[in-house]
């Protein structure tokens, strides 16, 4: 496959590096649906199904396919990376090009085991960070020169805990770096508790208080912790790997629009206004969270929730819609679905997004029957291999979508508080929010 995909010049658009075409990423999640649930890609893997996969894909005008690699198949231990693992990924590779589809990697998780290393703190904790960046060092380098590759995606949907001994340490070291001493700590926060000083400040309880200074601080603190790991993982790839672009696959609470209840540690952290001067592009995922989008109202709620979250992601960089979906086709949570239903509310988010977003990444590419969410009926194909309406509707799009260069809609870089106003409804989740996390003052 020649040449790599780059980020064109204005800051919207992708180009193929080499031949100077744009490129609109355009695709699907991808993994074996006959391998359980969580799905074992890697330790079940089987190159006949899978060339049938990505022919499939192929069919429908997939051209990037986004995979997870585990650290159970590729990372055993810190200090090792798996052979076994790395040829089965070449394998990938080969079957991807072969099909003329690009690759989006993301980085090690857990859907085949949990590794001790991750232990005492996925994202704060010495051990898991040094393993991390020995797993890019190496892949990186040994796949640098891997057109068939689009980009790294660091991790899927990465949440900063709110409590461990990790944070509690690295806690008070930021609070030494801003405030120096326990007096300045006192003046700011008031409410201070008997011989508290800024070594021995606790971590705020995970529920309201609004205008409460200590949650306020710990809500940066953990967005630093979210920085400093993403940080870490881009230097160790772009040490050995100029070639290709990276990202990290943000949950859509990652976004000062989620509606967190009276917990502030379900805020993410993950701020991408924060993070999107260390990625090349930005990927966010969204889910229709705020009713049935099959009805009217909440359709329009969700679609403008939908619009917040992918523009308030813009700062001069591609934005992709890295996974979007919904079920159709069978029965789940007490209720059966057409495809119609499904294919409706996809293409809205496809439809909606036009100048909002740089690519879409559809969730996933097939049914899988022993899911226990939306997957087990969110593919463009069923079970039996049969391609469903929205694998029609997915068509379709992509005839109208990838041919050419993407515009961007003439909307200026909002703060905010002017989305809340572009959106309309959604303006009480904003508001909601600065209560939930503790910023409203």
């Amino acid at each position: 496959m020649k040449g790599f995909i780059k980020v064109h010049e204005d800051g919207w658009n992708f180009v193929n590096a080499e031949t100077g075409e744009i490129f609109v990423p355009y695709g699907a999640n991808y993994f074996d649906p006959e391998t359980g649930w969580a799905p074992k890609l890697w330790r079940m893997f089987d190159k006949n199904r899978v060339l049938e996969h990505f022919q499939k894909m192929a069919d429908v005008g997939v051209n990037v396919a986004r995979i997870f690699m585990t650290t159970a198949s590729f990372q055993p231990q810190a200090d090792v990376i798996s052979n076994d693992g790395l040829e089965k990924l070449d394998t990938m590779i080969e079957i991807a090009e072969k099909y003329g589809i690009r690759l989006i990697l993301t980085g090690p998780d857990h859907w085949e085991g949990s590794p001790d290393y991750w232990k005492p703190d996925k994202y704060a904790g010495i051990p898991a960070l040094s393993a991390l960046e020995y797993f890019w060092h190496e892949v990186a380098d040994r796949y640098k020169d891997e057109t068939t590759i689009f980009a790294w995606d660091l991790l899927n949907e990465p949440e900063i805990a709110w409590k461990s001994e990790a944070m509690s340490q690295k806690w008070h070291l930021w609070l030494l770096n801003k405030y120096k001493d326990t007096s300045s700590l006192k003046n700011s926060w008031r409410s201070f508790r008997e011989n508290e000083t800024i070594e021995t400040a606790e971590i705020p309880e995970d529920q309201i208080n609004a205008g409460n200074q200590r949650l306020y601080d710990y809500q940066l603190f953990r967005e630093h912790i979210a920085c400093e790991w993403t940080r870490r993982q881009v230097d160790a790839i772009s040490a050995v790997d100029k070639n290709h672009p990276v990202t990290v696959g943000l949950i859509q609470w990652s976004f000062p629009l989620f509606k967190a209840g009276n917990q502030p540690g379900r805020y993410a952290a993950f701020n991408p206004l924060k993070l999107a001067p260390m990625l090349d592009f930005v990927c966010v995922h969204f889910y229709p969270i705020l009713g049935d989008p099959g009805e009217p109202e909440l359709a329009l709620k969700n679609t403008q929730y939908l619009q917040a979250v992918v523009n308030y992601c813009y700062t001069g960089k591609p934005v992709i819609l890295e996974e979007f979906g919904w079920h159709g086709g069978g029965e789940w949570e007490g209720k059966y679905r057409t495809e119609a239903y499904q294919s409706d509310w996809n293409t809205n988010a496809v439809k909606s997004t036009l100048g909002l977003v740089s690519g879409w990444l559809v969730w996933a590419y097939s049914d899988t029957p022993t899911s226990t969410d939306i997957t087990k009926y969110g593919g463009l194909y069923n079970v039996s291999g049969q391609l469903k309406e929205w694998g029609k509707s997915f068509k379709s799009l992509a005839s109208e979508i990838t041919g050419s260069k993407l515009i961007r809609s003439n909307i200026k870089n909002p703060k905010i508080d002017e989305i809340a106003v572009f959106t309309g409804d959604v303006r009480e989740l904003y508001e909601q929010y600065l209560v939930d996390t503790g910023i409203n003052h």
